[in-house]
Order: structure tokens, then sequence, then C-alpha cells
């Protein structure tokens, strides 16, 4: 009787903990940012004969992983979406995304790629794709002026915005933390442990 009675409260525990550890939300804190402020944003497309490499400066206040990135630009096309290490411009992550749709989030699966807490980390796009001749991207800022970012979605900082002019992924440095404008959408998807 004793080990029927340890048995059951051993499984009534074990029941209890399932119970309390509930999933938590993916987050994707850039198409958040651009929706939760979306009427006081102006989003614009720019097209021109150059490529550019349009990044966003984020962090995460805990733990967690990185599971999938995705592309967000005005014309279809395969574009590369890649993580850097912010303070050694060192590439992380690379993955191809092919995105059909104009101007529709893709989101694909990557290597699960855990986050450092407070680290500060740049996801960028570059919106060359094949030999098209031009690069077409979004340009957001705020209808009166003002500082988009920084801004915390979720787990995230989004801390600012970057870009530099190439048709290769390249860490994005010709501009340095940009705070008005978020030039391109790249996005990334967060899952806190």
């Amino acid at each position: 009787m004793k080990n029927l009675w340890a048995c059951g409260l051993l499984l009534a525990s074990l029941t209890s903990c399932t119970k309390n550890e509930a999933v938590k939300p993916a987050e994707n804190p850039i198409t958040t940012l651009l929706s939760e402020q979306a009427p006081a944003l102006t989003l614009v497309q720019i097209r021109g004969n150059s490529f550019r490499e349009m990044g966003v400066v984020f962090s995460s206040a805990v733990a967690g992983k990185l599971t999938q990135v995705g592309s967000q630009l005005p014309d279809a096309g395969i574009y590369a979406v890649t993580i850097w290490d912010f303070d050694s411009g060192q590439l992380l992550q690379q993955k191809t995304v092919e995105q059909e749709v104009p101007d529709k989030l893709t989101l694909i699966d990557t290597d699960v790629m855990p986050l450092t807490i407070n680290k500060k980390y740049v996801i960028s796009i570059n919106n060359k794709s094949g030999v098209r001749p031009q690069g077409a991207f979004t340009q957001a800022f705020k209808k009166s002026g003002g500082n988009i970012l920084p801004d915390t979605k979720g787990s995230i900082t989004l801390h600012g915005s970057r870009y530099s002019s190439s048709s290769i992924a390249t860490f994005p440095t010709t501009t340095l933390n940009q705070f008005s404008l978020l030039n391109g959408v790249p996005e990334f998807t967060f899952i806190p442990d």
C-alpha cells in the first residue's frame, strides 16, 4: 500500500511539473515593430541600380534560440540572409531564402543558434537576386519624423539599422547605427528558453 501511495505521489508531482512548463511563443520582432508602429510609419519602396546589404542590430534579454530567418523585399527573388557578430563582424550563419511572393514575408528554418543574453548581433539581407540589374528594398520611417529605434519587442531589443553598398553579403558598416529609419526587411524567429 505504501508503494502504491508513493507511486501515486510521484506521478502527481511529475504531472504538475509538465502542466507548469508552458511553451513560450515564437517572436518575430521586426515584423511586430512594423505592425505595431504601422499607423505612424511611412513605407517607401526604393529601386536603384546599386545593391545593398541592409541590417538591424539586435540583442536578447533572455536565453533562447534563433530558429528561422526570412526576407520581405519588394521583389520576389532568392536572397542571402546573414547573422553576424556585432562586435567582431564575423559571419555566424547564412541562409538562402527563396521569396516567391513580392513584399510578403518568407521564413525558412535555419540551424538552431543559441543567443547570448545582452550580446549584440546583426541580421542583414542583400537585395541582389540572380542577374537582376537593380535592387529594391523597403524603407520605413516615422511620418512625423523622429526615431523608430531602439525598441523592444518581446525578449528582443532592436538597437539600430545599418547598411553597406554591396552585391554580396558583407557586414553592414557603411552607415553606423541609424535610429530614424529601417532599411530592408530581414526577419528572424526567436524562441525564449
